[in-house]
């Protein structure tokens, strides 16, 4: 089990409200994004999670902010992952694909109800404060991983790319919003493009088929009549032994004239020091990977009809 990329940036802010809550002063949005590397785009919308449910409170003005409405120690885990996923609870069988309905209950019902309350249970006996002081140790040194800790610290790259489509803004926009959901296959196939240039020489003809967890979600609009489009929250996760390397990013258009929309990505690269790369070569493999992407989704875009069939134009175009 593991949370959704809001019910992460939710938690990761309400971590730096609890860290900070004996200051004087609320905290500006610029000190959770610098605490928490969380995309400074999402953040309003990540702490308005915390103050919707009553976790923390919002302050303008030149000396307002947010800070906890409460003491972390009386604030649980389980609240704070609930105002960023909703209630926690098994919405679908545990066998089947359709939602869980008495009327055809799986045998594994019952086992995964109690896996699902000692899960809340867990959660709501910790609070907010025991992961504040548990972030303090990590980032001091002092904490002892657990024993069944394999993780390493994460190499991380902040890059960023845009191209070029020649199209008005506001047709990228909408072919974006129902492109949006079945964007893994881009992203796929980018990742292999990428990768085909360490392969060796005979086996480039193959694709690695790789398994990747893809989100693209819009998070704000501000129409296109000011030469500005929606913007999306991107993050993918490869999927492989170990820590695979994830990228969140914001993706926004913006039109360079009437006819042509620049289509840029800026974000953030992780990858487990367990990969035994170097720096420079996890950073360019983490740029290359972003270029082809971005290559693919111009392609896309730029077929006529709708997007969602023009992506195996797209991928005919990268065997070419």
């Amino acid at each position: 089990m593991t949370l959704s990329k809001r019910g992460d940036y939710v938690m990761r802010s309400a971590i730096s409200l609890a860290r900070a809550f004996e200051a004087p002063t609320p905290r500006k949005i610029r000190e959770v994004v610098a605490d928490t590397e969380v995309p400074r785009t999402f953040a309003p919308q990540i702490l308005v999670d915390l103050v919707r449910a009553g976790l923390a409170t919002s302050k303008a003005g030149r000396d307002g902010g947010y800070r906890l409405s409460r003491d972390p120690s009386q604030i649980t885990v389980l609240e704070v992952i609930e105002a960023g996923e909703g209630p926690l609870r098994a919405e679908r069988c545990a066998l089947g694909e359709g939602p869980c309905r008495w009327d055809a209950v799986c045998p594994m019902h019952e086992t995964w109800s109690q896996a699902t309350v000692a899960i809340r249970d867990l959660l709501a006996r910790t609070s907010l404060a025991d992961l504040a002081a548990r972030d303090a140790a990590i980032e001091a040194g002092e904490y002892i991983a657990p024993a069944d800790s394999h993780r390493a610290h994460p190499v991380t790259v902040a890059i960023s790319d845009a191209v070029h489509i020649e199209l008005p803004v506001a047709d990228v926009d909408t072919a974006l919003a129902r492109l949006a959901p079945h964007v893994e296959s881009l992203v796929r196939a980018g990742i292999d493009a990428a990768n085909e240039r360490r392969r060796p020489k005979g086996d480039r003809d193959g694709r690695t088929g790789v398994a990747v967890e893809v989100t693209m979600a819009p998070v704000k609009s501000t129409g296109s009549s000011d030469g500005k489009s929606s913007s999306y929250m991107l993050a993918w996760r490869i999927l492989e032994d170990g820590d695979g390397p994830s990228f969140e990013a914001e993706l926004s258009a913006s039109a360079l004239d009437t006819e042509r929309t620049e289509l840029q990505v800026q974000g953030t690269w992780r990858h487990s020091n367990q990969a035994r790369l170097g720096a420079n070569e996890l950073e360019g493999g983490a740029r290359r990977t972003l270029r082809q992407f971005l290559r693919r989704l111009a392609w896309t875009l730029e077929e006529p009809g709708d997007p969602r069939k023009s992506m195996a134009g797209s991928r005919r175009r990268t065997n070419r």
